[in-house]
């Protein structure tokens, strides 16, 4: 079973904030009915935007450093992959994705 600290607990649910990788490979085959998933976008590139009238960096942290194409598809790949594994038959995954 899962051995780090939990970012939100209930009873009928627990919530991780943890990299997928090594959250993941802590838990059996098959032993989750749901997994929400929030992946980087890869959009840090050392741009700016506006926000609120004031300029400022898209950058989000290292976890979002921007990926080429093949790169992105293998990342992506890999924890999908790691996701189906833990994933109940009859369990669902919903993925959280940027609109562009």
């Amino acid at each position: 079973m899962y051995s780090g600290k939990f970012y939100f607990e209930e009873s009928s649910f627990k919530l991780i904030n943890n990299d997928t990788f090594d959250a993941l490979k802590e838990f059996e085959e098959k032993s989750f009915d749901m997994i929400f998933a929030d992946p980087p976008y890869f959009l840090s590139n050392d741009g700016i935007t506006c926000s609120g009238g004031k300029m400022v960096s898209v950058n989000k942290g290292q976890w979002d450093n921007y990926l080429n194409i093949t790169d992105k598809h293998e990342f992506n790949r890999k924890w999908i992959h790691e996701c189906y594994r833990v994933l109940k038959d009859q369990g669902t995954i919903w993925i959280s994705r940027d609109s562009t």
